[in-house]
């Protein structure tokens, strides 16, 4: 098997998992799992993957510089991130938060607009507009389920995840010379 092909299957995995992750959540809260229990559960399990793996690939140390980056991007990345994240969703539908995290390119690019002065085109400014009006006009239209679609706060929590990620993604590029893509690959 090509590396090609195998590159191409762990992305295809990871997107397989991400879409899923609306759905299993949605089911293990709140009867099985809270919020907070459930990212416990996966702050747990990457810390020892990474454990795991890391001493066989990485050889470098980080910089002492480096450390309140290293700080940011965790508090933007996954602590405000996973928080808003399952917290929003254990208030309102999946449906509901998938569809708003389709703004999560869109908030990438002003993010890094402000943090960066990434340039804004009429052209990006446009996809923006577009982005946010088939946003809403697929929430308005939503149905509502009896798992809590619809609530108002949660759907504000999942946006403001996408929001912390959008902060994370310009940030960590920012920090690194690099400004992220507006389309969020």
């Amino acid at each position: 098997m090509s590396k090609r092909l195998i590159a191409h299957l762990a992305i295809l995995g990871a997107n397989i998992i991400y879409g899923l992750n609306y759905s299993i959540a949605k089911i293990a809260m709140p009867d099985y799992l809270k919020p907070l229990g459930f990212i416990l559960l996966r702050v747990i399990i990457a810390t020892v993957l990474f454990w795991l793996v890391t001493p066989l690939f990485t050889k470098e140390k980080v910089q002492r510089e480096d450390m309140m980056r290293l700080i940011l991007c965790g508090f933007f990345g996954i602590a405000i991130n996973q928080l808003l994240f399952f917290s929003g969703l254990d208030l309102t539908s999946s449906i509901d938060a998938s569809i708003i995290m389709i703004c999560t390119p869109v908030l990438v690019m002003i993010v890094a607009f402000i943090l960066t002065g990434e340039k804004l085109t009429l052209f990006k400014v446009g996809g923006i507009a577009l982005g946010a009006a088939g946003a809403a006009l697929l929430l308005a239209n939503s149905p509502k389920d009896s798992s809590g679609g619809g609530n108002l706060l949660g759907n504000i929590m999942i946006l403001f995840n996408a929001l912390s990620y959008g902060v994370y993604l310009s940030y960590s590029q920012a920090a690194n010379g690099k400004i992220p893509p507006a389309n969020g690959a």
